[in-house]
């Protein structure tokens, strides 16, 4: 029956106008009409390539708000939907992209992270090692400080026997002949530690070769300043070894000339006074007189001889040294004592005219050495002094400047060490 009623108003005749039925079917039909044409336009441009876009349609046909599903708008760059598949409501599918492109977000921000991490460890590393190498070149730079301190063991014994070899007191002990041979206390002081310097100066020289091959790689200005000044203490401590070993070498040769020139003085003012007694005792002639005189002008020789052999000696030991005033002066009192003996035999021989004569030549000779003996301004020992010391005067002002170039850079190392300790 339903079916029937269908089909029965199927075929409603069309020239029932003015009805309410014929407004409803003829707005029906109508709306009919319009379908079927947009059926048709829709059709026609999904079959047909190169279609006109929806946004240039003529002004005379309304263009529908709302795309149909088979005429939505493709963008640029992005891949058209499966139309065999009904589309996900729009607001269902905007978790899905969210859910989907936030991992994306994160990976620069992880990937900087970890290059910041990588960096910071390689930093860190980097800085690591070069504290320790730093490290490393500390502890070098501080043993080396240790051999050139352990050094001092026999640079302050040896220093202090060079001082003494310039200082004001340093001929003192000649003053009493009676005294030990300074000599042999110089000789006994020096060969008591020549034995060690070879040694010594080596370990210096390894200490400086040491501090010049990490001196360049130290960083800080303190461990770079010490670098220095160890340099500056051991290169002073091996010049005053050089230079203190000169000293003393001049001093060895100054001291054997100095001690042999005073024993000839001596030597000739005994001698004088022994000349003098054989004289006086020729005041009263007599065989016994003249064989006191005798006697006594025989030690005068015997003494004057003894002080040539010491001149000749200081002389010879001491190449620059010059003594020959003392020497001839000597010479002429030799000269005249034996002029003295051949007058006294002459008298025991009872030769009157060789008497005579010798005496003449006696005095003329004793009158010659009273003339040389007017120049002799100072004793000789004096001027051994004096001229050691102009000798050594050069050596004597570099020395000084070394020790003192050695207290500065100690007194540097001492600071450093405290301050590096704590």
């Amino acid at each position: 029956m339903a079916r029937k009623k269908i089909n029965h108003a199927a075929h409603i005749k069309s020239h029932t106008q003015g009805s309410s039925n014929e407004i409803s079917f003829s707005v029906l039909d109508a709306a009919r009409e319009a379908r079927d044409a947009a059926e048709r336009d829709r059709r026609g441009g999904a079959s047909s390539a190169g279609g006109v876009s929806l946004f240039t349609l003529g002004a005379g046909k309304k263009p529908r708000a709302t795309p149909e599903k088979e005429q939505h708008i493709v963008l640029p760059g992005s891949a058209p939907r499966n139309t065999g598949r009904s589309a996900a409501p729009r607001h269902s599918s905007a978790p899905a992209v969210l859910r989907d492109r936030t991992p994306l977000r994160f990976v620069p921000t992880v990937v900087g992270v970890c290059v910041v991490i990588a960096l910071v460890l390689t930093v860190g590393q980097t800085v690591f090692q070069m504290r320790a190498h730093q490290s490393d070149l500390r502890s070098v730079l501080a043993e080396q400080i240790a051999v050139i301190n352990q050094a001092d063991e026999v640079v302050i014994p040896f220093d202090e026997l060079v001082v003494k070899q310039y200082g004001d007191q340093h001929f003192a002990k000649a003053t009493s002949m009676g005294d030990s041979s300074m000599l042999d206390q110089l000789s006994d002081s020096y060969r008591a530690l020549v034995g060690d310097i070879a040694p010594v100066y080596g370990s210096l020289q390894d200490a400086v070769a040491a501090i010049e091959e990490v001196q360049p790689s130290l960083s800080d200005n303190d461990d770079k300043e010490a670098a220095r000044q160890a340099l500056a203490a051991a290169q002073a401590r091996m010049n005053m070894f050089d230079t203190g070993i000169s000293i003393v070498d001049e001093a060895l040769m100054a001291t054997e000339a100095y001690e042999a020139a005073r024993s000839g003085w001596k030597d000739i003012i005994d001698a004088d006074a022994d000349a003098r007694e054989a004289t006086a005792a020729l005041e009263e002639m007599t065989e016994d007189t003249v064989r006191a005189s005798t006697e006594k002008t025989n030690t005068a020789l015997t003494l004057l001889n003894h002080a040539a052999d010491q001149f000749d000696t200081a002389q010879g030991s001491y190449p620059g040294l010059d003594l020959s005033l003392f020497s001839t002066y000597v010479a002429k009192r030799i000269e005249a004592q034996q002029a003295a003996l051949s007058a006294d035999a002459a008298y025991l021989d009872r030769d009157k005219e060789l008497l005579a004569q010798e005496n003449e030549r006696y005095n003329i000779l004793e009158d010659e050495a009273a003339s040389l003996a007017q120049q002799l301004e100072e004793d000789p020992d004096v001027i051994v002094a004096a001229f050691y010391d102009a000798a050594i005067a050069q050596n004597v002002e570099f020395y000084e400047a070394e020790r003192l170039k050695a207290g500065n850079a100690d007194t540097f190392l001492r600071n450093y060490l405290g301050s590096d300790a704590q």
